[in-house]
């Protein structure tokens, strides 16, 4: 379905020609950029702007005094239909079709729903549901449980249409397959104004055709508006499935036709069907510059052999391209990639930054973290490239931020210094940029990673910052940490909201549960807040919580405040009977076997894994521990296991990766 031109005011953008990653400079849009000084500010993308600094820098009310237990907390739970992902969006003064003008705040979940929401009293204003989600069983893949429909954060133009529109991509199931369509839907209704499937294919180095399809795929990254066109990011569903590849797809935004895709592996030469590369990023949205080029990161390729390509396949990298994907102006890809492929040490656990322009020789900067714990500070101008045997050209390395599924912020303090926040397992940390007399980042503070980690699976959080421009005490971060607990269970356990002074991280200034998650060992909670006009908004699983200033409200409408449901309790992980690793194998013998299964014990070096059948092997762990070839073993984690077993029957793990569905054994 094309979409209705005549809703927008803009004319339409030419047609380029299909190709690979191939653009000139185009004016930088303006979705998302820093309101005037002490005006309430909306946030209309993730993490606020194009850049994905995740500074709200026009917050007027709330200070890093008055965020206290005493006079801050929940105002408001507004119950959803589904689990979120996406990072909530606000537009202030917002015009609703018959309902008068609102401040609102959009919310879109797994369920394929979109919520507009009064973003003071919590009142839904429209509803609208887009299709039935894809079950995750479809899927193959637990990531994102139980249902995949809206993942990722969608992005807003004001500009666009009578009244706004807001551009969401929802992965739709009609029963037997599923199809990722991109919505455009009116801010004041929810009315749909035009969709259209993802539907492209490309040609490999060797002249075979590939073609996307949306059953082994996730669309988790922030959507990005950027020269007129919409840019949809996408990655895989589990590593190995033959047809995900990193894929980047834009989409002119006023007649929603299809300008130009892109691969980030051209390659068809692998045995293994290990292809990948994919863009997922925690979520954390695709970025871009003032010349309307385009910033990522890669994940994941072909575990059994190096296979980075300059001409075809860019694993564990980040790149930048031009606005039409047709031109690859930039990328680094480490030194030691083969050994992060081998290990599922993606690149792409973390988003890329960019930072506005610097003073000092590196005016172009920008920020990327990686799942083993590394943050890259990078001269966007010359990423720098890809260097076998090291060291890697880039400004900087820094090994101290802890394994990362997490996403770096920006803001410039009271000081008028700029600072760098990553979100990693050892906490959040501040760093301080220096460009004179060399550009670095300098160690500033930190909360320590008590308050970031959760379950000891997957690292970090995702912060941002809320300020008053640089207005002294107006700077706060705030995050949310992770379940400290697993349940599968409706509504969850409990995740965390945190807010810790800017100009010092070992202040802290108030924390509360903010709401719940389910599969928290599998399936990680990347929960974005979103600060505006006084309020915090976190959402979670089948709710959005609204904090502020506890004054904002009278005291009986604060009493009466809808509350949040109470958690589920944490899921208890039990070992089935054990059996010796040969039964398991039913008797083929001595030899490397390929084993899934679960999680359900961990003493020292011994793993005790749940099988299918209701039963479960213990394995020696000591050689796969220290080739670093195994992820955090948590009870409940689905595993694979390659294995050996020596001539007295005990089973040695050479290799455990993550698994995927249901576990089972695979001799």
């Amino acid at each position: 379905m094309l979409l209705q031109r005549s809703f927008l005011r803009r004319s339409a953008l030419p047609t380029f020609a299909v190709a690979l990653f191939s653009l000139g400079p185009i004016a930088f849009s303006q979705v998302g950029a820093k309101a005037p000084a002490g005006t309430p500010q909306d946030v209309l993308t993730y993490h606020g702007d194009a850049l994905r600094t995740g500074w709200f820098s026009n917050e007027t009310l709330l200070t890093a005094s008055n965020v206290n237990a005493q006079s801050f907390g929940l105002l408001q739970t507004v119950p959803l239909d589904g689990r979120v992902d996406a990072e909530p969006l606000v537009a202030l003064q917002q015009t609703i079709q018959g309902q008068g003008v609102h401040n609102v705040v959009y919310v879109a979940t797994e369920n394929n729903s979109v919520y507009a929401i009064d973003a003071d009293s919590g009142v839904v204003l429209w509803q609208v549901n887009l299709g039935t989600p894809a079950p995750d069983s479809y899927k193959n893949d637990d990531n994102v449980y139980p249902m995949v429909g809206i993942l990722s954060t969608p992005v807003i133009d004001r500009s666009a249409g009578t009244s706004g529109v807001m551009y969401v991509l929802a992965d739709i199931y009609n029963g037997s397959v599923d199809s990722f369509q991109l919505h455009a839907l009116s801010l004041s209704s929810g009315n749909d104004l035009g969709h259209v499937t993802i539907q492209f294919s490309a040609k490999l180095l060797d002249g075979t055709t590939w073609t996307f399809g949306s059953q082994y795929n996730l669309q988790r990254p922030g959507l990005l508006e950027a020269n007129g066109n919409i840019y949809v990011a996408i990655g895989g569903n589990g590593d190995g499935n033959p047809t995900t590849r990193g894929a980047l797809v834009v989409y002119n935004a006023t007649t929603l036709k299809k300008l130009d895709s892109g691969l980030t592996n051209r390659l068809n030469d692998s045995a293994d069907n290990f292809y990948m590369s994919s863009i997922w990023m925690s979520g954390y949205g695709v970025a871009t510059d003032a010349s309307g080029d385009v910033y990522f990161a890669t994940g994941n390729s072909d575990p059994t052999k190096p296979s980075y390509n300059k001409s075809g396949n860019y694993p564990e990298s980040v790149l930048r391209v031009s606005g039409d994907l047709k031109t690859l102006h930039s990328s680094f890809t480490p030194y030691f990639y083969f050994t992060l492929d081998q290990n599922d040490l993606d690149v792409s656990s973390g988003g890329v930054l960019l930072l506005p322009d610097q003073l000092g020789n590196i005016p172009h900067l920008a920020v990327a973290s990686a799942k083993w714990g590394t943050l890259f500070l990078l001269n966007r101008d010359s990423l720098g490239g890809y260097t076998a045997g090291g060291p890697d050209r880039v400004v900087q390395e820094l090994n101290t931020i802890g394994s990362c599924w997490c996403g770096p912020a920006y803001f410039v303090g009271s000081d008028g210094i700029p600072r760098v926040l990553t979100g990693g397992a050892a906490g959040v940390i501040s760093y301080q940029l220096q460009t004179s007399p060399t550009t670095q980042l300098v160690f500033d503070s930190t909360t320590g990673p008590n308050v970031v980690n959760g379950l000891p699976d997957n690292g970090g959080t995702i912060p941002v910052v809320s300020s008053n421009g640089t207005t002294p005490g107006s700077a706060i971060v705030w995050f949310v940490q992770r379940p400290a607990t697993s349940s599968d269970q409706d509504p969850g356990t409990p995740v965390t909201l945190y807010a810790y002074a800017g100009s010092d991280l070992s202040q802290g200034l108030f924390s509360a549960q903010a709401g719940t998650w389910t599969h928290a060992v599998n399936s990680n909670a990347n929960i974005v807040p979103t600060v505006a006009n006084g309020k915090v908004y976190v959402a979670s699983n089948e709710q959005l919580q609204i904090f502020g200033l506890l004054s904002s409200l009278p005291a009986a409408q604060r009493a009466a405040a809808r509350k949040p449901a109470l958690p589920s309790a944490p899921t208890v992980v039990t070992c089935p009977p054990e059996v010796t690793p040969l039964a398991a194998v039913e008797g083929t013998g001595s030899g490397v076997h390929q084993l899934r299964g679960t999680v359900c014990k961990v003493t020292g070096n011994q793993l005790q894994v749940a099988l299918a059948g209701q039963r479960s092997i213990s394995v020696d762990i000591t050689t796969a521990s220290s080739r670093h070839h195994m992820p955090l073993l948590t009870p409940g984690r689905p595993i694979k296991i390659r294995a050996s077993i020596d001539e007295k029957g005990i089973a040695h793990a050479q290799r455990i990766s993550r698994g995927h569905a249901t576990p089972g054994l695979t001799q």
